[in-house]
């Protein structure tokens, strides 16, 4: 699992797309996991829009919504490459509505997961790509 995080429109799926084109064939998957559908080792499947995937369980605690969300993408991950794409949404600001502080608090748990268990960490800010860890894409 790899993982690729910046601002809104820093340039992120550009990024992505741009190292993907000559690797295989990739899959692009916004707002959603897939689910019923098999994929190969050479497959990648990009993952985008975490936070549609997380205001679809606004009613459950943000650590659960972190746990569901990371454990449907690690197991997609035992099947094919998969490629995160996470929009950092917090920069310590405190979100005055109580529905965007629990979007902020569980795509944070749920970057944490991700961070913690993907092979590499690039964030891209506007356009410059910076690894954080791992070798990159």
């Amino acid at each position: 699992m790899q993982v690729v995080i910046g601002g809104a429109y820093n340039g992120k799926r550009k990024f992505v797309k741009e190292v993907l084109l000559n690797h295989g064939k990739p899959h692009f998957f916004e707002g959603e996991i897939p689910k019923n559908i098999l994929f190969s080792r050479e497959d990648i499947i990009v993952i985008g829009n975490f936070e549609k995937m997380i205001l679809q369980k606004v009613h459950l605690d943000e650590e659960i919504i972190a746990e569901e969300i990371f454990n449907k993408i690690h197991q997609l991950n035992q099947q094919a490459q998969v490629i995160c794409v996470c929009t950092d949404i917090g920069r310590g600001v405190v979100p005055l509505l109580k529905e965007e502080r629990k979007l902020r608090d569980a795509c944070g748990r749920l970057y944490q997961k991700l961070f913690t268990q993907s092979e590499s960490v690039i964030r891209v800010w506007y356009g410059i790509p910076q690894v954080l860890k791992g070798d990159g894409l």
